[in-house]
C-alpha cells in the first residue's frame, strides 16, 4: 500500500485516529483532517514515531471550502487520493420536545451532509485514477433503535420536555446507509466502491471520562462478545475494506459490535 494514500476525518482522536493509525501502518500515507490542530499533531508525531507518514490538516468539513482544501492537499501532497474515511460526527441530547432546529442541522451538518460532500469533491480523482475507496463510518444505532434504559441516569427517561433522545444522532447515521448504498451504485462503473462500517459499543479516550461504570456494564452484558470494542478493531475493518481483496465488496454495512446487533 506504499503508494495509496488515505485521507481521514476526525482523526485527531477515537475511532478516527485509531483507523489512521492502522492504515499507516499498513503502509498507506495519510491525510489526517479534524477541528483540533493539537490532537491532529499529535496523531501525526504518533505516526511519524513508527516510521510512516501522515499530514495533519485543520479543517471543519461542514464548510464547502475546507472540504475543497482537505482534497486539495491530498493530491498536492502526495499526488493521488485512494481511500476517503468518512469518519467525523456528532451527536446531540435534548429532552424530545426541546431539540431545537439549529441542534438538528449541526448534527446533520457534520454525519451526513459533509459525507456526501466530501466524497463529491474526491470522487474526480477517484474517476480518474479508476480505483478508489470510500468508507463511511455508521452506528448499529443506524438501523436499530435505543433501549434508554441501559443508559441510566445518561438519558433522562422523563422530563418535562419527554425523555432525553439522540434524534438528529440515529437518523443522520441511518441517512448513511442509503447514501452508502446509492453512492454505491452511481461510482461502480468508475472503479469506486463505498461501503459503511457500523460500530457498536467501543469504549475511546473521550467516552471513557464521561460514561459511568454501571452504563459500562450494562452495555457490556447486551454485547454477546462480553466486551466493548478496541478502536483498532475499526482501523482493520476499514482496511480490509480499502484493500484490493475487497475490490468486489460494495454497498454494504459492516457492523462490527461483537454481535450487539444479533439480539
Amino acid at each position: 500500500m506504499a503508494d495509496r494514500v488515505a485521507l481521514i476525518t476526525g482523526a485527531g482522536s477515537g475511532l478516527g485516529r485509531a483507523t489512521a493509525l492502522v492504515l499507516a501502518q499498513k503502509g498507506y500515507r495519510c491525510v489526517l483532517a479534524g477541528r483540533r490542530e493539537a490532537a491532529l499533531r499529535s496523531a501525526a508525531a504518533e505516526i511519524a514515531a513508527g516510521g510512516c507518514t501522515a499530514e495533519p490538516v485543520v479543517a471543519d468539513i461542514t464548510l464547502p471550502e475546507d472540504r475543497s482544501r482537505v482534497v486539495e492537499r491530498c493530491v498536492t501532497a502526495f499526488g493521488r487520493l485512494d481511500v476517503l474515511v468518512n469518519n467525523a460526527g456528532i451527536s446531540h441530547q435534548a429532552p424530545l420536545l426541546a431539540a431545537t432546529p439549529e441542534d438538528w442541522r449541526r448534527v446533520m451538518a457534520t454525519n451526513l451532509d459533509a459525507m456526501f460532500f466530501l466524497a463529491q469533491a474526491a470522487l474526480p480523482t477517484m474517476r480518474a485514477q479508476n480505483f478508489g475507496r470510500i468508507i463511511n463510518i455508521g452506528s448499529v444505532y443506524g438501523s436499530l433503535g435505543m433501549n434508554a434504559q441501559l443508559y441510566g441516569t445518561m438519558l433522562a427517561a422523563e422530563t418535562p420536555n419527554g425523555p432525553t433522545r439522540q434524534v438528529g444522532y440515529h437518523t443522520s447515521k441511518g441517512g448513511v446507509l442509503n447514501l452508502t448504498r446509492d453512492l454505491a451504485i452511481a461510482v461502480a462503473p468508475w472503479g469506486v466502491t463505498v461501503n459503511c462500517i457500523s460500530p457498536g459499543m467501543f469504549l475511546t479516550e473521550q467516552s471513557k471520562a464521561v460514561v459511568d461504570p454501571e452504563v459500562i456494564a450494562a452495555l457490556v452484558k447486551m454485547t454477546p462478545a462480553g466486551r466493548f470494542g478496541d478502536p483498532p478493531e475499526i482501523g482493520h475493518a476499514v482496511a480490509f475494506l480499502a484493500s484490493e481483496e475487497a475490490a468486489f465488496i460494495t454497498g454494504v454495512d459492516l457492523k462490527v459490535d461483537g454481535g450487539w446487533s444479533i439480539w
